[in-house]
């Protein structure tokens, strides 16, 4: 097998970011030269040897940042910016495979891949032109103006359809991407975010933070946090949770989105003494905070088809330390969840329920959560759901781009 030098984008601050970081020491492990382009707007170097992954960095204001990248399609000034920075990073480390991650800049990806003669990868977190257009900052009023000028549905369908090879999460998002996309089956792949074995696991549970909440009944959510994640349904239900379960905690972990303020939300509702924010959690801090809940929760609005068609990484995160699950009327991970036994879907929105069945494991806690864990146990003994096994996939697909190097 030739060694590939491949060369991730990503519109991101890194680290962190769970994913990427998998992927590229799984390609690292396999036997190839992995380097990154990210930006920063924290006082980083600007090239690092993170973990074996070779970062470049460029500087960049959170303002500009926030201002132009959802803009890309109707402004011209944060394309050029980062074609500036990709060519450079291509041309001196002699990139073979560029590996973008999602879709923004996979224009820029093709043109300088056909100037240096490199495949391109797409890994395509989220089905992106279904997703934007439902996030908060697209549907503000500058934001519907900005979603009315970019065609994001024709940027995704040219630019796929170029690509050497495309990543999706789920078996169902890559027959979109097939049956709506309109993209040959053979050059879709499906890589599942799935959590590692190495972290989640019972080694990596600090006695501390399960001793902190040990009085406590926790629901625990991390990751992002805007209009799409359900979290106002938790905290709606807080006050009739809190009369029959008063020791309840809702414990967030994560970033919140510009306009989106759980804590604001929880104080409006005379429950910020039952809201708990904890900032951002490392990837091998959240066995902890898992451990400590009672409970995992993600209930999204099951309104657009990427959401439908979906299992998040936290689900898999719960499902591995073995924790009750709740979730939305989210079609695929409604599935997942209830026909495996591992918790309960509650309609996005239906705050009585809700808050019903919460109360309802509380009251009967020790005997549900055992029959979880007993589930769960079984569960990843049948199936996939850790990353060394779901990763396979995408490095076969390397070892053929490498082969075709050869």
């Amino acid at each position: 097998m030739a060694r590939l030098r491949i060369g991730m984008i990503l519109e991101r601050d890194f680290p962190p970011d769970d994913r990427p970081e998998k992927e590229a020491l799984s390609l690292i492990e396999a036997g190839h030269e992995v380097h990154m382009l990210a930006f920063t707007w924290q006082n980083r170097p600007l090239y690092e040897n993170y973990k074996g992954i070779r970062l470049t960095r460029f500087p960049i204001s959170r303002q500009v940042y926030k201002k132009l990248s959802a803009a890309y399609l109707v402004q011209p000034f944060y394309r050029r910016l980062w074609k500036h920075h990709m060519e450079r990073f291509i041309r001196d480390n002699h990139i073979d495979v560029i590996h973008i991650h999602d879709l923004p800049m996979t224009d820029v990806a093709h043109e300088l891949a056909a100037r240096y003669g490199c495949k391109v990868v797409c890994d395509q977190h989220e089905y992106w032109s279904n997703w934007i257009v439902n996030t908060g900052h697209y549907n503000s009023p500058l934001g519907k103006v900005v979603s009315r000028l970019s065609d994001w549905k024709s940027y995704e369908r040219t630019n796929l359809h170029k690509a050497d090879l495309v990543i999706t999460v789920t078996n169902p998002l890559r027959d979109l991407y097939i049956n709506e996309v309109g993209l040959p089956p053979e050059k879709v792949l499906v890589t599942p975010n799935t959590p590692s074995r190495s972290i989640f696991n019972d080694s990596h549970v600090d006695p501390a933070v399960t001793e902190q909440y040990r009085d406590k009944f926790v629901l625990f959510y991390a990751g992002a946090m805007d209009v799409l994640r359900g979290l106002d349904m938790v905290i709606n239900a807080l006050p009739q949770i809190e009369k029959k379960v008063p020791h309840i905690r809702f414990v967030l972990a994560g970033r919140f989105s510009k306009g989106f303020d759980p804590p604001a939300m929880a104080r409006e509702r005379g429950v910020a003494h039952l809201v708990e924010y904890v900032g951002w959690l490392n990837v091998e801090q959240l066995p902890s905070y898992i451990a400590a809940a009672r409970a995992g929760i993600f209930t999204p609005p099951a309104t657009r088809d990427e959401i439908n068609n979906t299992i998040a990484t936290k689900i898999y995160q719960y499902l591995a330390m073995g924790k009750p699950i709740f979730t939305s009327e989210a079609r695929m991970m409604r599935d997942f969840v209830v026909e495996n036994g591992l918790g309960w879907a509650v309609p996005y929105g239906n705050i009585r329920t809700f808050a019903e069945q919460v109360i309802a494991l509380a009251e009967n806690y020790e005997e549900e959560a055992e029959r979880i864990r007993r589930n769960a146990r079984s569960l990843i003994e049948r199936e996939a759901i850790f990353w060394d096994q779901t990763v396979q996939p995408m490095l076969a697909a390397y070892e053929q781009l490498s082969g075709e190097k050869a």
